[in-house]
């Protein structure tokens, strides 16, 4: 009997240990919960500790596990979030939410009291503060402040970079331009010296007789001619398949009369008036000496 009781009252004692730590357990899952505040903060861009950013339009995108509204939280976390300059001043700073986009909240470095737009420095750091208290449409909160730190970009730097590689193309742009003029140069002296054939030269060299030298070569720019003239003709007979039905092509201007047209330009009458008045004007002359020369047979 004492035994039983021993046991049993053992067992009463390790229930009670266990409700003690599972309420204890509870309590402290209770207690991160609300540190925790329900809201996690999933990722950010630009991510902190990069480098390299952006000094135009400065901004930071939040991505949260909830749901953000600017019908439900605008103007409400406002005063949660933060920008810091790199000597520690406060910058004014603008939250938005995106309609398209769930859960993500941008933050962007808004104008001056003046209106001025406020651009970032280069090679400077930056930071986001991310206060704990930042809510979202079901009143979720983050539970722990949070800080974004991120470098903007070296434009010195980059200019230098951007003018280097500027340099570099230019130059290489004009390597392959004299390197091409410099073969067509070779080519062009190729072919004058192939045109000029010394046939006292090819006969020593070739063992041929000058006259068959001379024969050859002559042979070989008739032929060459022959091949120019058909290349002519082909791109004549290619364009004349360019032209439209009724449009014929001539070797070069030609008067309007040969076609069967009477009219008469102005310019032409204008001439054959002045050619007429010319002509008139030295028969009055002739017969004037003529008069003048019959006055001086009678004296």
């Amino acid at each position: 009997m004492k035994r039983a009781g021993r046991i049993l009252s053992l067992v009463i004692i390790l229930v009670m240990m266990t409700t003690v730590f599972c309420f204890a357990a509870s309590a402290e899952d209770a207690k991160q919960a609300d540190s925790k505040g329900g809201l996690t903060l999933l990722d950010t861009y630009p991510k902190d500790g990069s480098k390299g950013a952006s000094i135009e339009n400065m901004s930071v995108k939040l991505y949260f596990d909830g749901e953000f509204t600017e019908k439900k939280l605008k103007g409400v976390n406002d005063s949660t979030i933060q920008f810091i300059g790199p000597e520690g001043e406060k910058l004014p700073t603008r939250v938005l939410y995106s309609p398209k986009e769930k859960g993500v909240v941008l933050v962007i470095v808004d104008n001056d009291k003046d209106g001025k737009i406020i651009s970032g420095k280069g090679n400077s750091e930056y930071t986001l503060k991310v206060s704990g208290n930042i809510r979202d449409d079901q009143g979720n909160t983050l539970g722990q402040d949070t800080e974004i730190k991120f470098t903007t970009l070296n434009q010195s730097a980059n200019n230098m970079i951007n003018m280097a590689m500027m340099f570099v193309m230019f130059g290489a742009i004009m390597v392959i331009s004299m390197k091409g003029a410099k073969k067509e140069a070779q080519k062009q002296q190729q072919a004058r010296k192939d045109d000029k054939v010394n046939p006292y030269k090819e006969a020593k060299r070739t063992g041929k007789s000058v006259e068959e030298i001379v024969e050859q070569d002559q042979k070989n720019k008739a032929k060459q001619a022959a091949k120019a003239a058909r290349k002519a003709a082909k791109e004549d007979d290619d364009y004349d398949d360019y032209l439209e039905e009724g449009v014929y092509r001539v070797k070069g201007p030609r008067p309007i009369a040969t076609a069967g047209g009477k009219y008469i330009t102005g310019r032409k009458a204008l001439a054959e008036a002045k050619k007429a008045e010319e002509e008139a004007r030295k028969a009055q002359q002739k017969q004037y000496k003529a008069k003048k020369g019959k006055g001086k047979k009678k004296k």
